[in-house]
């Protein structure tokens, strides 16, 4: 799978079962190296998103939720996820949800 955009129901977006029966066709992932960024979308149906961080991780992708709603966090703490912050170029800070094992998670873990 090459770094960039993955579009839903493109073929690297299949292999997650990123499809448009499941997420809103405006919805969109972004591969970085060995992670996946879940920054834009809206799922159709309940249980779709759980699925589809079974499904990056299965890959054996890390993922990582910049700026993540009241409702991830809530999900972040059921889930042993990492909540962080990390300095970016154009955004200043910005808080993160990561699966990546700390402390290697390329930003700093905030103790809540």
């Amino acid at each position: 799978m090459t770094d960039g955009i993955i579009n839903i129901d493109t073929e690297p977006a299949r292999l997650l079962e990123f499809t448009s029966d499941k997420f809103n066709p405006a919805s969109y992932l972004w591969k970085t190296g060995g992670t996946i960024v879940i920054s834009f979308i809206m799922a159709k149906i309940k249980g779709a998103f759980c699925q589809l961080i079974k499904n990056i991780t299965a890959q054996g992708f890390y993922f990582e939720i910049p700026t993540p709603s009241n409702r991830m966090k809530e999900i972040e703490e059921k889930q042993g996820w990492h909540y962080c912050q990390r300095e970016h170029e154009e955004l200043g800070l910005i808080d993160f949800l990561t699966n990546k094992p700390s402390p290697g998670n390329t930003g700093q873990e905030i103790k809540q």
